[in-house]
This record gives structure tokens, sequence and C-alpha cells, in this order.
């Protein structure tokens, strides 16, 4: 995972530097409907990493409060994209029990495990928590029994459509709006490249359909499933 965040950690800084960064127009747009099916968990349960990712965020918005910072309840990992986002996708079209099945019978022997989230990374649009998992094989395993499972349900999927996830990041802040002050940003974040933010014990699995921006007020939760 180390390797992946450096990647990004480059390309990111690179394109901010030649402001060549990417902003999105679209988050708290109410024509966006865009919506999908995504497994995660959810951040807001460790109260100490909370406490240290707002502590952080702060110094963001001192420096650019106009860009989007994600809010508490909708911090979260990724563990797979079951439907990445289509637009004009409902709720409805989708037989939710099916889907819920399918991650209940998943999870029944998932061992419960830990994301340390150490230092700060970037994409050319985002800022993101690094995550790190002490047996990387489990986090792999986990998210291909669910890539099989729903692949072979019949139920529409689009399980790596846009990337193959292999990192347990968090994003942070979205950028929405021209940068005011990019360079002294990423001296910023570069205070943070090795910071320990604190641990996040993954205990629990939900499944929810959502937005591209995982906002909890444009999501339902279809289903929680604790881990062993």
């Amino acid at each position: 995972m180390q390797a992946i965040y450096q990647r990004l950690w480059q390309q990111a800084t690179a394109a901010i530097d030649h402001g060549k960064y990417q902003t999105d127009t679209l988050i708290n747009n109410p024509a966006d409907d865009r919506r999908g099916v995504t497994v995660l968990s959810y951040l807001q349960a460790s109260q100490p990493l909370v406490n240290e990712i707002n502590g952080f965020l702060q110094g963001v918005s001192e420096l650019e409060p106009q860009q989007y910072r994600q809010p508490v309840a909708d911090l979260h990992v990724t563990m797979l994209s079951i439907i990445s986002c289509i637009s004009g996708l409902q709720l409805q079209d989708l037989n939710v029990e099916a889907y819920c099945e399918v991650f209940q019978r998943v999870l029944v022997e998932v061992d419960s495990f830990e994301v340390a989230f150490h230092g700060i990374t970037a994409s050319p649009s985002c800022i993101l928590l690094q995550g790190f998992v002490a047996d990387a094989r489990q986090l792999s395993a986990l998210r291909e029994c669910l890539r099989q499972a729903y692949r072979d349900s019949g139920l529409l999927c689009s399980i790596d459509s846009r990337y193959k996830i292999a990192t347990a990041h968090a994003t942070l802040v979205r950028f929405n709006a021209p940068l005011q002050q990019p360079q002294r940003l990423l001296n910023y974040l570069a205070q943070y490249r090795d910071y320990d933010f604190g641990r996040h014990a993954v205990t629990q699995l939900s499944l929810v359909f959502n937005n591209w921006y995982q906002q909890q007020q444009h999501s339902r939760l279809l289903a929680t499933v604790p881990l062993r």
C-alpha cells in the first residue's frame, strides 16, 4: 500500500504545483443523480481517530476554506464498490433483499480487523488519509470473496469498473473550487505525511445505497453485519 500512496503523492504534488489539479463542481448539486451500492466501514465510532482528523482538517480549512470537507458522519473506508455510481439508478431498480443476502452470507465467517491510519497523501482532486492493515492478505481475501459472490449472483454489479481497489484509504477533502494558497497547502500536507492519526477497529461492515460522495443524507443503509 505504501508504494501506491507514494505514487499518488508524487502525482498530486506535481499536479498542484503546475495548477493541473481537478475541481469537482457537482458536490452538493441537487441535480447529481449518480447512485451506487458500496460495502464500507464508517470511522465515526473511533473517536480518538476522529479527533485527530478534525484537528488536521481545521488546518486545511484555515488555508482553503472553500474546499469540501468530508463530514465526520460520512468518513469511511470503502471495502468494495458493488455498483459504481450510475446516473439515474434508483433503489427500486434493485433487488435489495438479494444484495443483502449475498452480503450477509459472505461475512458470516469474516474476522474483525484494524486499520492503522498513518500519514496523508493526495490525488489531483482529493486529500486522502493513508490506511494500513496489518495483514493485507485478510483485506484482499475479504474483497475477493465479495467480488466473486456478487459476480456469481447474477445481480447488477460493476465491480472494479473504475479501478481495482487495493488500499484502505479514507477521503478527507475534495477540491471543489480553485486553490487559494496551493504552495502553503502542500507545505501543510507535507507536515502530515508521516503523522500517526490512530486506529480504527473494523468490527462491522455496512452495505449502503449511496451517492458519488458517500453523503449519508443521500444514502440508504441496506444492511449492517458484525464481524467475528
